[in-house]
């Protein structure tokens, strides 16, 4: 044990050949330390031993009994049944048995004290325990390796059950005090109230009573927290001394372009204006995000901020995920900056617009950021949706050099406050919760399956009642059919809606296998009003705007989670036209009542934030906003909706970054991760 280190190959085990360590490689484990941090994901307590009558009254637990007889039955199918009859210190009895496991004949011996633990369960007209766990009984549960005890539950692989790893953990059990060190300072640790990082592993494996893993989790969950809150604490500290150039406002510039648009801003639109009017008036680089409901307008906030910033003699970028998004940027702000002689390009694969101005606003994707061509005098960077930016366009656009120009972010994905600086860092955000006057709520629909044709064929009716001059969306959550998933797919669907449902009505299909320039063509011709129906995927679920789309139906919606829906939800519903979603569960789905509430619940909440909030509890941020693509580790213990813990985790990052005696690559490379 001496020689073992947690940097040691799994295969310096006891019991670990090469053929069971690449089993271990399947998990990502590969090293001591690697297996001492696959945790248990839930837990069983067979702690509580009851005998057989207690057993048989409850159908299910852990009981402790003497073998009496044991023997197999062989059936006409050549199959084996192992019949088990024990006896417990009551002179209860009661029968058990094994499918398919001959061999218990020779491992129980009659007199022999065992641990089952299982459940009872019907098969024809008696009831019987099949398959228990069992595990003998040593006279001293404290001497038990398995069973009489709390057990750890992990993910497996073929090969490797629960059991084989938390016996391969118990080979090395009595060294982790010595394996373990911890990296965290004494005076961080009485302060916090924190166990020992050794301590916290022996008990996440091996907890000796439910309140110890309570503990050994906090412990844990903390060490997780703190690597994203070092990493946000040290890029304050850099943001801090970044400077650019300031952006001052004109005032009346801002009036004129105000008074130019054919509508009134709400409150929270000229709100945002301002904190953001304010934040390039500084040398110190903006770093805000924009959070605003589907159809809240926060386009006119930016483009106040752009129009100022190209009067001040600078140019600006927005960025967005997608060309086609990219190139209806272009159009909107080419239309409503048209008054004011701004010099637009957009930069996209397909078509690069070229102006003779020092001064423009750049529209374009993420691939602008490697072009050598930015202006030198860029001073404002607006990244639309930057959640769905990789890793490392995520670097590129917070890379700072001496001078780094101001940034601001949007998003139309709710976030609560509480979770924006975890998910973007050091971050000052503005909200946009009311819609503009002038937009419809969207009426919402929850449709049994069963009723599905109805709102086809109301589809039909409509559109043609309308002149063929509203539009309607058909989203489907697959491209094609898949064995692994039972949903409808776009390609088989759009065959059958043409076929059966829309003979007479032109309809057209996208999806993400479609190239760029294919998919801005198909959209351009919707826009054009060229057919009425876009049977699609999910891939219109960003931005794309289509003023007379105003009906939408989403088949299988239980396969999107609710912050999804209400993105797709408002692409219809952005003219003056009343404007519907209907929300159509899958077939199999019907019947289950949490697949009925949340649609339910979605169809019954306008709100943006209510969607997302209710989201969150239920499936956790790194479902509802990607996280794990924007580069945020998913976690195995913490939680990013523990605002508490990440805010004790801040304070300590900054006692670390701020001690002399402590080497801190060293304590990130350390704590449980």
């Amino acid at each position: 044990m001496d020689s073992i280190s947690l940097d040691s190959s799994i295969i310096e085990l006891k019991g670990i050949g090469l053929a069971q360590a690449k089993k271990f490689e399947d998990l990502n484990i590969t090293t001591v330390k690697d297996l001492l941090f696959h945790i248990p994901f839930r837990y069983r307590d067979t702690s509580d031993i009851l005998n057989i009558e207690d057993f048989k009254y409850l159908q299910e637990g852990t009981f402790l009994a003497q073998i009496v007889e044991v023997k197999n039955i062989y059936t006409r199918g050549g199959k084996v049944l192992t019949k088990v009859k024990l006896i417990d210190q009551y002179n209860s009895t009661l029968d058990i048995s094994f499918f398919n496991q001959s061999y218990l004949t020779k491992t129980f011996k009659h007199g022999e004290w065992y641990i089952f633990d299982g459940k009872m369960s019907e098969k024809g007209k008696s009831k019987n325990i099949y398959n228990p766990k069992y595990e003998k009984y040593t006279g001293d549960l404290s001497l038990q390796r398995h069973l009489g005890k709390i057990l750890g539950i992990y993910h497996e692989t073929e090969g490797l059950s629960s059991r084989y790893i938390r016996n391969t953990i118990l080979n090395i059990e009595k060294g982790i005090p010595h394996l373990v060190q911890d990296p965290l300072p004494k005076e961080i640790l009485n302060d916090y109230s924190l166990l020992q990082l050794n301590k916290s592993i022996k008990e996440i494996h091996f907890p000796s009573s439910q309140d110890s893993i309570v503990k050994a989790r906090e412990r844990l969950s903390f060490d997780e927290m703190l690597r994203i809150s070092v990493q946000i604490e040290k890029d304050r500290k850099r943001r801090s001394k970044l400077r650019t150039e300031k952006i001052i406002e004109d005032e009346q510039l801002t009036k004129e372009f105000l008074k130019s648009l054919p509508f009134t801003l709400t409150k929270d639109q000229l709100k945002s204006i301002n904190e953001i009017l304010k934040d390039i008036s500084k040398s110190l680089p903006m770093h805000r995000l924009l959070n605003g409901d589907v159809g809240s307008g926060k386009t006119i906030v930016a483009a106040t901020a752009i129009l100022q910033c190209i009067r001040n003699n600078y140019s600006a970028v927005i960025l967005a995920p997608t060309t086609v998004l990219a190139q209806q940027h272009y159009e909107t702000f080419k239309k409503i900056l048209k008054p004011f002689d701004i010099d637009i390009e957009l930069w996209i694969s397909t078509k690069k617009t070229k102006s003779t101005s020092p001064n423009k606003l750049i529209v374009g994707t993420h691939a602008i950021l490697f072009k050598s061509d930015i202006p030198e005098n860029l001073n404002l960077v607006i990244v639309d949706e930057q959640h769905r930016f990789g890793v490392e366009q995520r670097e590129q656009l917070l890379k700072g050099d001496k001078k780094t120009p101001h940034y601001l972010t949007m998003t139309a994905t709710p976030i609560p406050r509480s979770l924006t600086e975890i998910i973007f860092g050091n971050v000052e955000v503005s909200i946009i919760k009311e819609k503009p006057k002038m937009q419809k709520e969207i009426i919402t629909k929850y449709v049994p399956y069963v009723k599905r044709t109805d709102c086809f064929k109301w589809v039909e009716k409509k559109v043609k009642e309308s002149n063929f001059q509203e539009q309607v969306f058909i989203v489907y959550p697959l491209i094609e059919e898949s064995a692994n998933f039972d949903a409808k797919a776009v390609l088989t669907e759009y065959q059958n809606l043409k076929n059966i449902y829309f003979k007479d009505i032109k309809t057209e299909l996208l999806h993400g296998r479609l190239k760029e320039k294919e998919k801005s063509e198909i959209l351009e011709k919707f826009r054009n009003k060229e057919f009425n129906i876009l049977v699609t995927t999910s891939v219109i679920e960003v931005g794309i705007d289509i003023p007379d789309a105003t009906v939408m139906i989403i088949e299988d919606a239980h396969r999107f989670g609710l912050a999804q829906l209400h993105q797709l939800r408002g692409r219809v519903g952005r003219g003056e036209k009343e404007s519907y979603c209907f929300v159509v569960a899958g077939k199999n789905e019907e019947s289950t009542e949490e697949v009925k509430e949340r649609l339910k619940y979605f169809a019954s909440h306008p709100s943006g934030f209510d969607v997302a909030e209710y989201d969150l509890e239920r499936r956790g941020p790194g479902e509802v906003y990607g996280i794990k693509q924007s580069g945020i580790p998913q976690f195995k213990i913490a939680s990013l909706s523990d605002i508490k813990l990440f805010k004790k985790t801040k304070a300590v990052a900054k006692q670390l970054i701020n001690m002399d005696n402590i080497d801190l690559e060293y304590t990130l490379e350390n704590i449980f991760k």
